[in-house]
């Protein structure tokens, strides 16, 4: 080693937006309305896939679950 001393950096305390990366403050969780729009549609949408997966696993239960009892009483 040559005898230099190393320079601590210190890195400002900081968040990164959730859509886009950059640099906030810590007590923000976007950069921008628009960043935040994006998120609530982001959000909104998975909410929506989420019901209709739900949805499409009751039906196909409830569909099984009669053609089995249809079965079931043709015996």
């Amino acid at each position: 080693m040559s005898g230099k001393k190393e320079k601590k950096v210190r890195i400002v305390d900081h968040r990164h937006c959730r859509i886009c990366g950059k640099a906030i403050p810590p007590n923000q969780e976007f950069c921008s309305e628009n960043c935040r729009s994006i998120s609530e549609r982001m959000e909104a949408r998975q909410k929506r896939m989420r019901n209709l997966l739900i949805v499409m696993y009751v039906a196909v239960f409830l569909i099984i679950f009669i053609m089995l009892a249809l079965r079931a009483g043709m015996s």
